[in-house]
Parts: structure tokens; sequence; C-alpha cells
């Protein structure tokens, strides 16, 4: 199905998790365009911060746990009331725990849930109807290729991803027809605090994008508004391979380059600041 591209000149975006990393470039592309953003992260200081660094005073900063729907819909009512209607929702805030999943903490799954998937559905809830009424939205979810395959050591993490991508492109065949779309965007490893402390091969290194890699991905479903893209280009058709290929060959492609461990040895202490705000979002559930 062909969609005509969104127009991004003063159209009110929201990026979630946009103080930094991922979220941030979006930001910035976003506001190239034309678009007037709205930066949400839990640390509001960090999201003000984060909006003074866009061009032309097209930004702004607000605080928001995404896990909480009825602070999510309060923050989208005052969005709408003293900037405009939201045309463009990115859902890209997440939380990556790693480890074996035995070791893992006591209300880490929660908190990645909240954070990976429900944050997805409540946005989807509150501004789904809103963005049908006005015939016009787009939302960006920003899920992982994790979301299409699985991964000792990422266990919780998988699952949330799979839940959200599931979720999402169900949701975008309800909107058929409506003037509203859903796009997933699953990149792969990507340079940012999430794969601190996480001694990778020079191989795996190999695949490590930007993000500002992924933000122009992002960006560009605005054009055709897809269904669903990889970043890097052609990761979503190796993700459709994936479950063709037999568990003993699989099983033996990863030991053969050194991927059949739970990630460890991990440098926790590299990865401390990070795992902090895993911890953030606990005391939030």
């Amino acid at each position: 199905m062909k969609f005509a591209p969104f127009p991004l000149e003063d159209a009110v975006s929201v990026v979630t998790g946009g103080a930094r990393g991922i979220g941030l470039a979006i930001a910035q592309h976003l506001a190239r365009e034309g678009a007037r953003v709205v930066i949400v992260d839990l640390d509001g200081k960090a999201a003000s911060l984060a909006a003074q660094q866009i061009e032309g005073g097209r930004a702004v900063g607000m605080s928001l746990d995404v896990g909480d729907r009825a602070a999510f819909a309060a923050l989208v009512d005052e969005i709408e009331t003293s900037i405009g209607p939201i045309d463009v929702l990115v859902n890209n805030a997440g939380i990556m725990p790693v480890g074996a999943l035995v070791d893992e903490a006591d209300g880490v799954a929660e908190a990645a849930m909240r954070v990976n998937f429900w944050a997805h559905y409540n946005s989807y809830r509150i501004l789904a109807p809103r963005m049908v009424a006005r015939g016009r939205g787009h939302f960006i979810n920003v899920t992982s290729a994790a979301g299409g395959i699985h991964s000792p050591g990422l266990a919780t993490y998988v699952a949330t991803k799979h839940a959200a991508t599931g979720f999402a492109r169900s949701a975008r065949e309800e909107l058929l027809g409506t003037g509203v779309t859903i796009s997933v965007v699953m990149p792969s490893a990507v340079k940012t605090e999430l794969v601190d402390g996480i001694r990778f091969s020079w191989w795996e290194r190999l695949g490590i994008i930007s993000p500002d890699r992924v933000a122009r991905r992002a960006v560009t479903t605005l054009r055709r508004r897809p269904a669903v893209v990889g970043a890097p280009a052609g990761t979503v058709p190796l993700l459709r391979l994936h479950p063709l290929v037999p568990e003993p060959l699989w099983l033996l492609g990863r030991k053969a380059v050194g991927a059949d461990r739970t990630l460890e040895p991990i440098d926790r202490a590299a990865r401390a600041a990070y795992d902090g705000r895993i911890e953030q979002q606990i005391t939030h559930d």
C-alpha cells in the first residue's frame, strides 16, 4: 500500500528518550527538516539541555516517565494545548539489561517491559484516537534487531522488543485508511550507552553503527511510511531468514564465531552509569 509523504514543516514531533543517543540524533534530524520538536526523557534536566543543542530554537525539553500512562496522557494534553496537535511520535526510549537471566535482579524485567513495550502501547492508546480524528499522524517505533531474533544474555530485552515489534505491526494494519501510520525501525547494535561494558570481538564491532545512521533511517520513514525498516539497510531481510536456520546449525555457527555466551564477561564498572538509569526505572515501578 502506498502512502503520501508526511510533511514535516512545523509538524509537532515528540521524541521519547531524546536526551541522548538515538533519540537526540532523531530530534536533530526532525528539526533540520522543519519540525517543532519536543524532547522528553526521564531526566528532565538532560532533556532541556538536549533541546538547547537543537539549532533554531525549534525544540523544548520535558520530563516524562514513559511507562506511566497517566503522566504520558497529561504530557500529551500539555503539549497539544501549549504547542499544537502532535503529528509525529517517536517511541525511542528503551533500556537493555544484559547478563545471564538467572542473575537478573528482581524488578528489571518489569521495568524493561514498561519502557520498551508499555510505553509504545500507552502512546498508541492516548494519541492514535486523536490522530485518527484529525486524519493525520505517524508513529516511529524504534525497537531492535533483537525483536526478530534470539540471543543469550539478552533474554528480557529480546522479549520486550519482540512484543514491541509485533504490537506495532498489528496496530499498523488496524489504522489502514485513517491517514495514521506506524513504522518500525529495527537497528543492529548501536554505539550508545546500551553497549557500554560489553566486550565485543573484532567482527562484532564491525556491525556497531552510529546513532546518526539510525536517526536517518527513522526520519526517512516519513517519506513512504513503510511498515518496517532496518538499520543498516539489509537488516530486515536477514532477520526474516533467521527462523529458517535449524537450531543445531545456529548453535554451531554461534560457537564458531565466539558468540555462544551470555555476553560475559561484562565490565560492570564501565556500564555503571547506564545500569544506574535502569535502577531509576525500577524505582518508578
